[in-house]
């Protein structure tokens, strides 16, 4: 009897269930991190500590990023005249992803540093790939907020496919957490807190974006303002399913929801909240909720297995982070915080000193351990 092999969309790219695994090589703007110490101010702004705690703190300066390119990005964009675009100058190759490249220019009208992403010729022609080129545009221009990346301008030009946005100097997350330690656990309680306020504006337009990852993550260099990037996933909740069908999953294995790992259709911003969770425990633990040796395996563990406990594989996380990370990792969509303003309300508790362990979260903790025994 011959075994059925599933397909799964990861990245942009549909691959064999089986298939080892191999994350898509992001294409988001990067630089080197900014030596930064959280001081005072509000909750929301307070500048994000870069360097990571344990061992690793003690370590000299690693040297800047390469770009995330692939062998042979140059000669395939090389080609590409500096003005290609009117009214833009390309300077230099931030990145090169399965669907095309990401430069950093300059808006010559302003003089101004942007990035504009550019599609790969290979995938112009192909209306799934262009569909979701365009979306990612068009999600960017419905969001207007210091936490989201924003879009400039978008268009055709000597055959190819750009998108411009602002340029975001510094790490992404998971830049910062490339060392394998994890960040200060109030650190990594801030980046989340803004992730989060990114989400409820995103939720509030209508909006699901379906990959939040620690690559989709920048901490400017200066200030520590974290932005979220790449909506190239996201969903209109107002629209049918669109490239999501019942058995098809979309995301990225490491991060990926319960619910898409099904295929579900009905994918909602909890979906997301998971997501961030997944996020939130790398950044608290240095690692994934989960992981292993093929796609497969990955989401089977999302949709079977429990976690190990934040607080066991470091103790020191305050109680709060933790119960407030292991919440959003719920398998069941409804037991997780039912919107980002909830998320938001509860991590402002954690950070101000507010927060308090309900007999409710104890209750919660015990049965989670009793059903995964």
């Amino acid at each position: 009897m011959r075994r059925r092999r599933k397909r799964i969309v990861i990245g942009g790219r549909e691959v064999d269930a089986d298939e080892p695994e191999d994350a898509p090589i992001e294409a988001a703007p990067i630089a080197v991190p900014a030596s930064a110490k959280p001081s005072p101010g509000k909750v929301e702004m307070a500048p994000i500590a870069v360097a990571p705690v344990g061992p690793a703190a003690a370590r000299p300066a690693e040297p800047a990023p390469t770009p995330r390119a692939r062998p042979g990005a140059a000669e395939r964009w090389g080609k590409l005249s500096r003005s290609f675009i009117e009214g833009y100058r390309l300077e230099a190759l931030l990145g090169e992803g399965t669907m095309g490249a990401v430069f950093r220019a300059e808006q010559l009208s302003l003089h101004r540093p942007v990035a504009v992403k550019v599609l790969s010729p290979h995938y112009a022609g192909n209306e799934r790939y262009l569909r979701r080129f365009l979306r990612e545009a068009r999600a960017v221009a419905r969001l207007n907020h210091p936490n989201v990346v924003s879009g400039i301008d978008v268009g055709e030009s000597q055959g190819y496919r750009y998108f411009v946005m602002e340029f975001v100097e510094g790490p992404t997350l998971l830049d910062m957490l490339q060392s394998g330690e994890p960040l200060d656990p109030l650190a990594a309680t801030r980046i989340v807190l803004q992730v989060a306020k990114a989400l409820d504006h995103a939720h509030k337009a209508g909006l699901v974006h379906r990959d939040v990852k620690p690559a989709n993550v920048i901490i400017t260099k200066k200030g520590g303002l974290v932005k979220l990037c790449d909506l190239g996933l996201a969903k209109d909740v107002e629209e049918d399913g669109g490239e999501t069908s019942e058995g098809r999953a979309l995301g990225t294995p490491l991060y990926i929801s319960p619910e898409q790992a099904r295929g579900d259709a009905d994918i909602d911003i909890r979906s997301d909240l998971y997501s961030l969770g997944a996020t939130y425990y790398y950044a608290l633990t240095g690692r994934p909720p989960f992981d292993g040796p093929t796609h497969a395996v990955i989401m089977a563990k999302h949709l079977t297995e429990e976690f190990t406990p934040v607080r066991d594989l470091r103790p020191d996380v305050p109680a709060g982070c933790a119960e407030v990370c292991e919440q959003l990792l719920e398998k069941e969509r409804e037991d997780r915080h039912q919107t980002p303003e909830a998320l938001i309300a509860e991590l402002e508790a954690v950070l101000e000193g507010r927060w308090k362990e309900e007999p409710v979260i104890r209750a919660r903790r015990r049965s989670r351990r009793r059903r995964f025994r």
